[in-house]
């Protein structure tokens, strides 16, 4: 398969208390969210590279808050791998899939309105502990937003994608978008909250309503999730689940793989294209006068120049112990254990 260029006309960059905020993010993993589980816990922590991630994403950020979205990050991968676990088991039909994923939220929606922690493979007050911070440095009205997104997306939404795909609803590219980003499987909508809450602010709900500013978000949404399409469907597929933007062209359009990652490629490029025209009206008209606005804004450009960057480093995506070698385009060799990357072009003039 050979993978096009993609455009980033993004930026992010690295927080400078990334190796601090790194070890106490492997702390907290270790005695919090894994305790006891030494083995499981160093695989997250190499698979995810959650506090890599979200250090670029919020790079000039207060570090504390920034340490709070890297301990909730990897909790949501871990919740994310159960409900695809449970949502892809082998063996077992499409309705115990579904119940199997309905009980597991049910008991999660159970703690979190203050019944008893569940058996889990994570520990059930890791939740307990992030939800202390959040609600220390939040404002109320911010706490209380967060909180009732933080409830909906890890109960509602997770389980609302598990029953449209298991019961085969999504049979098109528009229904799958739709869900991704409108929808909130993506965990788009989430972290528009969560960002709020790193930046320490209360958008003017009306300017978030704008007609400008709803189309400059639905261009980012979509930004957010479509690289992970493109870079995660080798690892999908490997483990029987075939739902991301690639397969789906596959399946209702009849296209090639290599027609597939061409188009999303242009999609990412287009959803890019659309968010700049639109971030160029919103700067030079009135909306840019709202307080908080344009630094939300522009730092969910970075988050989803972060994200596209992880999604080439992570081996999550492409393998136990991947490195990535820098390369962006080209031809790459996918196996159902491994990504591999083309070799690293050697320079004009150079000689071995």
């Amino acid at each position: 398969m050979t993978f096009p260029p993609v455009s980033q006309r993004f930026t992010c960059g690295l927080h400078p208390d990334y190796y601090d905020i790194l070890a106490r993010h492997e702390q907290w993993v270790r005695t919090r969210l894994l305790p006891g589980q030494p083995m499981a816990a160093n695989q997250i922590l190499a698979d995810n590279l959650s506090a890599l991630f979200v250090c670029m994403s919020y790079y000039r950020l207060e570090a504390e808050k920034v340490l709070d979205v890297c301990n909730l990050t990897d909790w949501l991968f871990f919740h994310d791998n159960d409900v695809a676990r449970l949502r892809t088991s082998p063996d077992t039909s499409d309705e115990r899939r579904e119940d199997a994923v309905r009980g597991y939220l049910d008991s999660l929606k159970t703690m979190l309105q203050g019944g008893p922690a569940p058996d889990q493979p994570w520990a059930m007050d890791s939740i307990g502990d992030l939800i202390t911070r959040f609600a220390g440095k939040a404002t109320p009205e911010g706490f209380t937003r967060l909180a009732e997104a933080f409830d909906h997306y890890s109960t509602v939404t997770i389980g609302d994608e598990a029953t449209n795909l298991l019961r085969h609803q999504v049979t098109d590219l528009d229904s799958y978008m739709h869900m991704r980003a409108a929808g909130g499987s993506s965990a788009t909508v989430f972290y528009h909250v969560v960002t709020q809450y790193v930046l320490g602010i209360d958008i003017d709900q009306t300017a978030l309503k704008h007609e400008l500013v709803e189309r400059y978000w639905a261009a980012i949404m979509d930004y957010w999730y479509l690289p992970n399409d493109l870079l995660s469907f080798r690892a999908e597929c490997a483990r029987g689940d075939h739902n991301n933007a690639i397969c789906l062209l596959r399946r209702s359009q009849g296209a090639t793989l290599q027609e597939a990652v061409d188009t999303v490629a242009r999609m990412i490029d287009d959803c890019q294209d659309t968010a700049v025209r639109c971030w160029n009206e919103i700067t030079s008209c009135s909306l840019a006068d709202v307080p908080g606005l344009i630094q939300l804004l522009e730092t969910f450009q970075h988050i989803g120049a972060a994200n596209h960057r992880w999604s080439f480093m992570a081996p999550r995506y492409h393998g136990r112990g991947f490195v990535w070698n820098g390369v962006l385009t080209g031809e790459l060799r996918l196996t159902p254990t491994h990504t591999y990357f083309p070799n690293v072009p050697m320079l004009e003039g150079i000689t071995r």
